[in-house]
């Protein structure tokens, strides 16, 4: 008998190979397209300070800046670097599902992965750099490994929920809320035996080490930073400013209008999927109770953001599963499996015709608005197409055939415009607050302005990085990070008649600086700001199928680089 070269590689594991290849190459790839934006460029200085031995302050997500000091140090700075880890922990994520295959089965475990891979937020969130991707990570970990513990008795999985968890509880300040909405699950949901009554004194005593061991070194970067651990003590705090209101930050409908938007798929199986296991009350009803639990927060809290929308999102993404799963098991009884398969492809014909209308409808209305109506009608009628067809298939083939016939239709459109929508948002409208999930974001002046420095530097120092530059502190972080490697950087809190470097960086809230000595300047914007209530007349169409308006972001931070206007002052000799 032929001994099998390698009996692990079936058709299963290959298909979650091919998962974790999209769902990296959608995280890491272009990583560094967008420019830092200001809580990114927060989180990575203080690593980055770390790294040379300064002290670290102000909030920041102890565990990935302990991860971001180690790979600044093996690795170096950088845009890339310092979003590598939120992007791999992300990407890894999505192969939690094939834990689960036991209930939600292997089929609906497989396009779940599929579908947190292309997920618009998820992949969104894992490629900014900051720690919700990891308390996201974390948490969901935690879950399923103690799920699949409840369902196959390995202590492994017990020890893999306690660093899931842990690594989640010094992530993000948000873990709080986390927190609280599990413990209410758990009393609401989990009575009796919970198979964890049978786990030993002692595995707990080792499971409870592993814990505590991860959160400890986690939090203070393997002990070189202690005061992390004041970080993530401060996190109740922290977590009660992001309560807060804020000042022209999203609005309380904002997740709802973000699942919509970027989520159709994980809202649409989601809720089925936890509707059937709620109804059932399976262990799996706690991914139902949490996502639930983790909206509402989100809708409560003033600072809401990307990041709480992946948290409900990602337990609604792996519930979907169990509605694919069924969607699966339907097709694998229908009795007329060719006449299925053919009206499927009419549906979907039927339902992308009607999305390309309506994009095109869109389009028309301010680019050839004599056209607009022809598309407006063309679309109205595909509408009434597809409502004829959902009936006629409820009335002549039952409410079966119709889901299983409109699932898979619907399925397969969504996958793909989730895709769409992840590449969309994560390469195409890099730095374009006209993004849902964007809002305000650091503008490509911040490289414009740092372009033109390098050559003028390399003009007169023989050197990108060599010419002395003084820049007003209170810019914020995102300079500070872009700057770090200049050799002469001077911040200081007021540019005043004494600073008289070749290069001088002033907030444009300030346009004539008290500078002793001649200078030209320049302004560049640095941050812009944009939101969906300036949408005016019928541009809220073109907004949704485009993220195009009439009203463009507002610049909301400007900086004017002043160059010494002397050829000869400005030069290295005249600097010696």
């Amino acid at each position: 008998m032929t001994k099998t070269p390698l009996p692990w590689l079936t058709f299963e594991v290959a298909f979650y190979g091919v998962i974790l290849a999209v769902a990296a190459a959608l995280r890491v790839g272009g990583l560094g397209l967008r420019v830092m934006d200001v809580p990114e460029a927060w989180q990575a200085w203080q690593a980055w300070q770390l790294v040379h031995g300064q002290a670290v302050t102000g909030d920041y997500s102890p565990l990935l800046l302990s991860g971001q000091a180690l790979l600044f140090f093996l690795l170096g700075g950088g845009d890339v670097v310092a979003r590598l880890l939120p992007a791999v922990v992300g990407s890894a994520m999505v192969l939690l599902p094939a834990l689960l295959r036991s209930r939600l089965g292997r089929v609906g475990a497989l396009v779940s992965a599929l579908a947190l891979a292309v997920s618009p937020t998820q992949v969104f969130v894992a490629r900014y750099g900051n720690g919700a991707a990891m308390l996201v990570a974390g948490t969901m970990g935690a879950l399923t490994f103690g799920l699949a513990y409840e369902e196959e008795r390995r202590t492994a999985f017990l020890y893999a929920a306690a660093v899931a968890g842990a690594c989640a509880l010094i992530a993000d300040p948000r873990a709080v809320g986390v927190l609280i909405a599990l413990a209410i699950v758990w009393v609401v949901s989990y009575r009796g035996d919970t198979g964890f009554s049978s786990v030993g004194a002692e595995v707990w005593k080792r499971v409870g080490l592993t814990f505590g061991a991860t959160l400890l070194l986690g939090a203070s970067a393997l002990t070189f930073n202690l005061s992390g651990l004041g970080t993530w003590a401060d996190f109740v705090v922290a977590w009660g400013r992001h309560l807060r209101p804020v000042v022209n930050g999203q609005p309380w409908y904002y997740p709802l209008a973000a699942l919509l938007m970027y989520e159709p798929l994980s809202l649409t199986f989601g809720l089925i999927g936890g509707v059937d296991v709620a109804l059932r009350r399976e262990r799996t009803s706690l991914l139902a109770w949490m996502a639930l639990l983790l909206l509402l927060l989100a809708m409560l809290s003033g600072g809401r953001d990307a990041g709480d929308v992946a948290l409900f999102c990602a337990p609604l993404t792996m519930l979907a599963g169990r509605a694919f799963d069924n969607l699966a098991a339907s097709w694998r009884k229908a009795a007329h499996l060719r006449d299925d398969a053919l009206l499927s492809l009419g549906f979907l014909v039927a339902c992308s015709y009607s999305a390309l209308t309506a994009a095109f409808y869109a389009y028309a209305l301010y680019y050839v608005p004599q056209e607009s109506a022809t598309f407006l009608w063309l679309w109205v009628t595909s509408l009434v197409a597809i409502a004829m067809l959902v009936s006629g298939g409820v009335i002549w083939r039952g409410l079966e055939f119709t889901w299983r016939v409109g699932g898979a239709t619907m399925a397969v459109i969504l996958l793909a415009a989730s895709f769409s929508g992840a590449t969309s948002l994560n390469f195409r409208h890099v730095n374009n607050p006209r993004e849902l999930h964007v809002l305000s974001t650091s503008d490509g002046g911040v490289r414009d302005m740092l372009k033109v420095m390098d050559d003028m530097s390399f003009h007169y120092w023989r050197s990108p990085v060599a010419m002395p530059v003084t820049v007003e502190a209170d810019l914020g972080p995102v300079l500070r990070w872009y700057l770090r490697d200049r050799e002469r950087v001077t911040f200081v809190d007021e540019v005043t008649s004494y600073v008289a470097t070749p290069l001088v960086i002033t907030s444009g809230d300030n346009p004539d600086p008290p500078l002793s000595e001649v200078y030209k300047g320049q302004d560049f914007v640095m941050r812009t700001w944009w939101n969906h209530t300036m949408l005016v007349d019928n541009d809220q169409l073109r907004w949704w199928f485009y993220r195009i308006s009439v009203q463009r972001p507002v610049p909301v931070q400007k900086a004017i680089l002043w160059v010494l206007d002397d050829e000869e002052r400005i030069s290295v000799k005249g600097n010696e």
